[in-house]
């Protein structure tokens, strides 16, 4: 009876990003990997920290401390990870310093989205793990909100010089 209530609960990939705590749910998850080699973007916002070449593609890293834009200590570039997810555009990665598990959790839904504050909407509920809360994160929300923020950025970023005479 247990083994049936388990198969059918909630599982999130939990991991940390410098002290704060996260969830994603384990099915949005494709691989968590060691930080690769990363190309960095020019001229580019630092939400994208650039592109990765993994099993025989190529991956956009984003950086979830400039998304969340807290700073805080992250582990060193030798130490973090990168946390493979399923999107609508296909794969991309998410910087992180640690996947600690899959779990199932117990949720509590989120009702403090505000209009004017686009992370609230990227959080849609919180968990409690080993006395820490998480944020529990919807992936296509966190893809969606990281590509306005790169929409916005490169709408607005200077023309260069090629493209001014090409117009």
């Amino acid at each position: 009876m247990n083994q049936i209530a388990l198969d059918n609960s909630e599982r999130y990939c939990v991991f940390r990003s410098g002290d704060s705590w996260f969830g994603i749910h384990a099915l949005a998850v494709r691989s968590v990997v060691p930080r690769p080699a990363i190309t960095r973007t020019p001229h580019s916002e630092p939400i994208l920290i650039g592109l990765c070449h993994l099993q025989n593609e190529f991956i956009p890293v984003i950086s979830l401390q400039a998304l969340t834009q807290i700073q805080y200590e992250t582990s060193p570039e030798a130490e973090q990870q990168l946390l493979i997810i399923l999107g609508p555009q296909g794969s991309w990665g998410l910087l992180i310093d640690q996947a600690v598990t899959l779990v199932a959790l117990e949720t509590s839904i989120s009702t403090l989205a505000n209009q004017q504050d686009k992370w609230s909407k990227v959080t849609t509920a919180s968990a409690s793990f080993h006395n820490r809360v998480l944020q529990i994160l919807d992936p296509n929300a966190l893809y969606h909100y990281a590509s306005s923020l790169l929409d916005m950025f490169w709408q607005g970023a200077p023309q260069t010089e090629q493209q001014l005479t090409c117009n």
